[in-house]
């Protein structure tokens, strides 16, 4: 059956108990949801927040364990000021529980509670869930229910995910790992399907959560991915890094010429976007975040005669912000030197795309230097690491440099990172009071990559009802400034960086096992559901699956496959794989006949940016993506120090299926809920 979604979707025949696939309709053009005030960028209390410095990391709850960095680490709600002209935002996050004993007196900050975690050195943390019942945001039932959980356990579900992590199945934080608030159900805590049993306490009569750290340095990531509210708890703020270094990194940067671990010169950057909007869950409050309610059918496809009406609330297709984040503050500003500096940047957007690239401003004054001027490219961005660690020494020894045109930007989907050096020690002679500015500019098109400009905000689109003033938001182009400071003005050191040795080399990553033999073909579907609303999935050639059919993607411990992946669909999907890490082997054109792909060009080989190991990939419209997938062994490579129980929810649900359960599944969050999501089962 051949349908139509903007210029190109291609389905084969669903798979028995697979969703309605997308019928014949137009969808129609995409438009912004609700607006954000008029925000002034880069103003004077607008400075960047830094991890470890501004933004305060975990701190270990002491040493009950040898050899083993312990944490308690709490979840709840409370306020922070993202920005000046804006009242405080409520937000879910993590901190310290020896915080929340006094809620009162501290002050908890955006993004708070990174863990700096060291190679082969476990982390074990004790995760205490404080949410409220209620929610500030509009929760869907119909997102839910599939699941027979019902309405009635709150929405104070939590199921803390190590985004990228290499873990033990119980600590892997997925859909089903949820856990209450045991405050909301007279002190005894509800808990998911796949931490019910004797899985709740298999660490040591505990349900500690253990990170074995056995992988390479890194910029990992944890985040909120309980079922049904995935999209919205991050969105709030239930987000934070995971920083995994040791002596090989501390090595490479002496080499770049870094002498220390320096959270002013190696800084962490998180891009989100937000609305600030007044809403039945905030009325009144210029603060506090907005999130569509209702299924908009001016934006999205609704397919006629659906055998429901649209539940209320009701999820969409997908949202994007019109208000640009870094660091849990809107529109920031950071002063550097003309030296050399590493950022490690990761879209946290739980839509919108970024194409990076840094550009110097139109002017030296207020409101031209917060915006920029394409024609004036500036210091390039040199890429030496993605979410699998740095690049493969053996296949980009000297990273890529990205030259700042439109031949080569740098794309990250959500959830994908990127670890950077840029070096301002070239901009020419300013002074403290005049420094020259860069912006660190975006133009990925939203949705990606066909895009809207309606979903575009910048001064000069005039396709916007009211394009937003220069100097002030809403702006998604314009993320932060770089206010470049004479040599000294920050540290007091008028010496310049040492140079970079000319012999440094990224380290090689280990081979991985031996291939098993032949392909796995999967695809990527966008269908529509009981509502008629626009749904997306995963599934076999031979149709779109739902998340609770039946496991079709079942690897075995300690090999690795090649999957090819089918994009029938017109988006780019950032598609997360739990547990293993994954190489981009090539991508070729297809066209769909008789049922069937049908490979229609030459395998081109992978991007410059993801050359070497990941955990995110996007998957492009129209494109067949070929992966050698590395499955870790779980047995005699301390993933961890007890035998790790099989699922119980795998076993009870699908017998015959039992093992490890993870998860793979689309990173744009609204697709990951509704329901481009499968099990993803480990066996032996």
């Amino acid at each position: 059956m051949k349908v139509t979604r903007r210029q190109f979707i291609k389905t084969a025949a669903g798979a028995a108990g697979a969703a309605m696939l997308v019928p014949q309709f137009a969808r129609r053009a995409h438009a912004a949801f609700a607006q954000s005030p008029k925000l002034i960028k880069f103003g004077v209390n607008q400075k960047l927040r830094l991890f470890g410095i501004d933004i305060p990391a975990a701190s270990p709850a002491g040493t009950p364990y040898r050899d083993v960095d312990y944490y308690e680490i709490a979840m709840r709600q409370f306020t922070d000021t993202l920005h000046p002209a804006l009242d405080p935002t409520t937000l879910r996050g993590y901190t310290n529980a020896a915080n929340s004993s006094n809620l009162l007196s501290y002050q908890q900050k955006h993004l708070e509670g990174a863990i700096i975690a060291t190679v082969n050195k476990p982390v074990r943390v004790k995760w205490f869930n404080e949410l409220p019942l209620d929610i500030p945001l509009p929760v869907d039932p119909s997102l839910v229910t599939p699941y027979a959980f019902g309405e009635s356990l709150g929405n104070d579900r939590a199921a803390p995910h190590l985004h990228g992590g290499l873990v033990p199945w119980p600590s892997d934080g997925g859909p089903f790992h949820w856990f209450n608030n045991p405050a909301n159900t007279d002190k005894n805590p509800v808990k998911g399907p796949s931490v019910s049993g004797n899985v709740a306490i298999w660490l040591d009569g505990t349900d500690d959560y253990w990170y074995p750290n056995i992988q390479s340095p890194r910029f990992m990531w944890y985040h909120d991915h309980a079922v049904g509210l995935t999209r919205l708890n991050p969105y709030l703020g239930l987000a934070s890094g995971y920083i995994l270094t040791d002596a090989s990194e501390a090595v490479l940067m002496a080499q770049l010429g870094f002498p220390t671990f320096d959270l002013t010169r190696q800084v962490h950057l998180v891009v989100q976007d937000k609305i600030f909007a007044s809403s039945p869950f905030s009325p009144g409050s210029t603060g506090d975040l907005w999130y569509p309610d209702a299924y908009d059918t001016q934006f999205f496809a609704l397919a006629p005669n659906a055998p429901k009406p649209l539940p209320v609330p009701s999820t969409v297709a997908e949202f994007w912000g019109d208000t640009m984040l870094m660091n849990g503050t809107v529109y920031p500003y950071m002063e550097v030197e003309p030296r050399r500096y590493r950022f490690r940047i990761l879209n946290a957007c739980g839509t919108r795309f970024l194409s990076l690239r840094l550009l110097g401003a139109l002017g030296r004054t207020f409101p031209l230097n917060t915006e920029a001027d394409v024609a004036k490219p500036g210091p390039a961005l040199t890429l030496i690491g993605t979410e699998g660690g740095f690049l493969d020494g053996t296949v980009a020894p000297k990273g890529v440099v990205y030259n700042n045109t439109a031949a080569m930007p740098l794309v990250l989907g959500p959830a994908e990172r990127a670890d950077i050096i840029v070096d301002f020690s070239k901009v020419k002679t300013v002074t403290a009071k005049d420094p020259l500015c860069f912006i660190l500019y975006n133009d990925a098109p939203v949705p990606f990559p066909g895009g809207t400009p309606l979903a575009d905000f910048h001064p000069a689109n005039n396709k916007l009802a009211v394009p937003p003033a220069p100097g002030y938001g809403p702006n998604t182009r314009t993320l932060m400034q770089f206010r470049v400071l004479p040599l000294g003005a920050l540290t007091g050191n008028t010496a310049p960086d040492a140079p970079v040795n000319p012999a440094w080399v990224l380290p090689p990553s280990p081979p991985p096992a031996q291939t098993v033999p032949g392909t796995r073909d999967v695809a990527l579907y966008e269908t529509v559901d009981e509502y008629g609303r626009l749904a997306q999935n995963l599934g076999t050639l031979a149709g779109p699956l739902a998340q609770l059919d039946t496991p079709t993607e079942v690897v075995e411990a300690g090999t690795v496959e090649i999957w090819r992946i089918f994009n029938t669909t017109a988006d780019t999907h950032p598609m997360h794989f739990h547990f293993f890490n994954v190489r981009v082997l090539s991508r070729q054109p297809f066209s769909w006949r008789g049922g069937m792909p049908n490979i229609t060009g030459k395998a081109l080989p992978p991007d410059p940016a993801e050359q070497g190991w990941k955990e995110t990939v996007k998957f492009h419209p129209g494109e067949c993506t070929t992966l050698l997938v590395d499955v870790p062994p779980t047995k005699g490579n301390n993933l961890a120090p007890v035998q790790i129980p099989p699922s119980p929810r795998l076993a009870s649900c699908y017998p015959g299926y039992e093992g490890a359960e993870y998860v793979w599944h689309c990173h744009i969050l609204e697709h990951e809920e509704h329901d481009m999501m499968r099990p993803l089962v480990v066996q032996g």
